[in-house]
């Protein structure tokens, strides 16, 4: 034996060391969970989302602009550009009801419950959500009275993980979001953090930067809701994605430079109106004592005091707004064209026919079918937790049937022509056709046609009872004569 080997550790003691060693330099669950939440908090994709919410709102960057001289004017001109297009968008695709339809007769009246005005509403928000920030979330749980309902949860608090490279179907996902609460008389924020993966819901909050389990909301929580009293797990993890487009792009991205660019001239256009006066007093041997003294004897005695050989005239002022006026109305085209909508203020819109409306409504109709198409796949997901809840609740196994979703849009016609071609198609298609394309026409048509042919019907068979009483009763006078 070396005398060196006296002073080293004994070798389980080595182990020992190496072990913990190792055990440190694993990070922990709940630290991977913290570096992901800055990650996402620090990220360019949240920041848009944040912006593209207060873009909406017309809560914009003109509202940082300052002057340079304490005299100047500084004007903030708003435009509300993001909210026109993304209403535009929302209004065009699901402004009205949609069709939900399947054969089965049972299935149909359980869509029907669904798919009610309130899950239409909540559709809407989601589709302008998804445009304003790029992708949108609606989360499935069990409401109060035990029935399925869908929460909209904010898209910048939710940090989602894929299994797979199309980020299609997801791992797990974690919601950070702040609440109030009450210690004592003092209102203070927590910071909470819930994250739901295949085993249920582990719930924390923040204690300065560390991560601790927040057991009040329930800590690690072996469920992902309660069936009556018992608890359950979904098979897939309870969230929904609705995307604007494949890259979760935000309207706002493709045009906040040009809005930002047309409020800036805006403003600074109105900050030269508003500084620079029609004209300037140009004072020669004037005799008073200050300005202030001049304008007052202008304003109230229309007379100025001068010295021997003084005069007063004006300058005007040449005021140039053409160039500017031409960058404004370049903007505005460019926002509509990149921001894919609409310019109601068209010159000619009003009075396009029929081909010429729908050329210029190709932008806004290509960016809703790339909107609708990301949102049937998002219903057939959601359908998914429809039909295993239907099943968990037995009301019936509907896990194969298939419905049929048609978003009913708001298209722009000329009603002149539509009403032409309407009229020109009797005889060569079926009358309920030809009604349905005419620019009035709605489901309720049919009841009030039905309703018509009914009171016709009346009419005519009282016409005709009266006939017949009135042949009756000369066929008797002839018998008597």
């Amino acid at each position: 034996m070396l005398i060196e080997d006296l002073y080293r550790p004994r070798w389980h003691e080595q182990m020992e060391e190496v072990i913990k060693r190792m055990v440190e330099s694993v990070i922990k669950n709940e630290q991977v969970i913290i570096n992901e939440i800055k990650d996402w908090e620090n990220s360019p994709k949240r920041k848009l989302m944040l912006i593209g919410d207060m873009y909406y709102k017309n809560k914009m960057d003109i509202e940082k602009k300052t002057r340079d001289a304490e005299w100047k004017s500084n004007i903030k001109l708003i435009h509300g550009y993001v909210k026109k297009l993304v209403d535009q968008k929302v209004g065009y695709t699901l402004a009205k009801m949609p069709s939900v339809t399947s054969e089965n007769t049972e299935y149909q009246k359980k869509l029907n419950d669904i798919f009610d005005a309130g899950m239409i509403n909540r559709l809407r928000k989601v589709g302008k959500e998804a445009i304003n920030k790029g992708v949108a979330y609606l989360h499935p749980y069990f409401n109060e009275d035990g029935d399925l309902s869908f929460m909209r949860f904010p898209a910048e608090q939710i940090i989602p993980f894929y299994t797979d490279s199309e980020n299609m179907e997801i791992e797990s996902f974690l919601r950070v979001f702040e609440t109030n609460h009450y210690e004592g008389t003092t209102k203070k924020t927590l910071k909470k953090v819930e994250h739901y993966h295949r085993e249920g819901i582990s719930h924390f909050v923040f204690e300065g930067s560390t991560l601790i389990s927040d057991i009040p909301a329930g800590g690690e929580q072996g469920y992902h809701f309660l069936l009556g009293n018992q608890p359950a797990l979904w098979e897939k993890i309870p969230l929904i994605h609705f995307r604007y487009n494949e890259e979760e792009q935000p309207l706002v991205e493709q045009i906040k430079s040009l809005v930002d660019n047309y409020n800036t001239q805006a403003s600074t256009n109105a900050d030269v109106l508003a500084d620079i006066p029609n004209f300037i007093y140009k004072l020669i041997n004037y005799g008073g004592v200050d300005l202030k003294e001049f304008i007052n004897d202008l304003n109230i005695y229309r007379v100025v005091k001068t010295d021997e050989n003084g005069d007063v005239g004006k300058l005007t002022a040449d005021i140039q707004t053409e160039a500017n006026e031409k960058e404004l109305e370049r903007t505005r085209r460019a926002i509509y064209e990149l921001g894919r909508g609409v310019d109601t203020l068209h010159e000619n819109l009003g009075n396009a026919s029929g081909v010429a409306l729908k050329f210029r409504y190709s932008d806004l109709d290509m960016d809703c079918n790339i909107l609708e198409s990301e949102m049937q796949s998002s219903i057939e997901h959601m359908m998914w937790f429809v039909t295993h809840y239907l099943v968990m609740v037995g009301q019936g196994d509907f896990t194969n049937e298939k419905i049929k979703f048609v978003f009913n849009r708001d298209i722009i016609i000329n009603e002149v022509e539509a009403v032409e071609m309407c009229e020109k198609s009797v005889g060569i298609i079926d009358d309920q056709t030809n009604r349905e394309n005419h620019p009035w026409y709605t489901p309720e048509v049919e009841d009030r046609l039905a309703k018509q042919k009914e009171e016709e019907q009346k009419e005519i068979d009282e016409y005709q009872e009266a006939l017949e009483k009135q042949r009756q009763s000369q066929s008797e006078v002839t018998d008597n004569e």
